[in-house]
């Protein structure tokens, strides 16, 4: 067994996501795909392979540069259980439905 197929206890971390609520949820379900999932408030609990994941996001906040207002919120993401390959998969797929166009 690769350190990749091996299962972590835990793999955690947050990064800034640049939406409101709103977006968030209206862009999850393709982000999710197939994986199976339920939605309780700002969290979300999920089954990947073996283990869970819970994403949590955080409060809306503005940041502001001259007159733009950009929307963001902080995501947690807590993998329970999940080998580093499934992780990166789900990762990768998740991602892609969140990127924004741009040059």
């Amino acid at each position: 067994m690769s350190d990749s197929d091996a299962p972590f206890e835990r793999i955690y971390y947050v990064r800034e996501m640049g939406l409101d609520h709103r977006d968030f949820f209206r862009l999850l379900p393709r982000a999710m795909g197939q994986t199976v999932y339920e939605i309780h408030g700002t969290r979300v609990a999920a089954k990947i392979a073996e283990g869970s994941l819970e994403i949590e996001i955080g409060p809306e906040q503005v940041r502001r540069i001259a007159l733009l207002a950009l929307p963001y919120c902080e995501v947690s993401f807590n993998f329970q259980n999940v080998c580093v390959a499934d992780q990166q998969a789900f990762k990768a797929h998740f991602d892609l439905h969140f990127q924004r166009g741009g040059g």
